[in-house]
């Protein structure tokens, strides 16, 4: 077997990011990101507006 590389050990990975994933629970409430149901779209371009917008909400 030939060995291409080497795994680095992680700078911290999930607990780095915590105080990122606290925030963005803190910011978004009990509010999901996406409304629960089943949506259609003419294109794209219509999905993509309306995901952009759902998301900055």
């Amino acid at each position: 077997m030939k060995v291409v590389g080497r795994r680095k050990p992680s700078s911290g990975g999930l607990e780095a990011a915590n105080n990122l994933f606290k925030l963005v629970i803190e910011l978004r409430g009990n509010q999901p990101f996406f409304p629960k149901g089943v949506y259609k779209f003419r294109s794209f371009a219509e999905k993509e507006a309306w995901e952009w917008a759902m998301r900055t909400r």
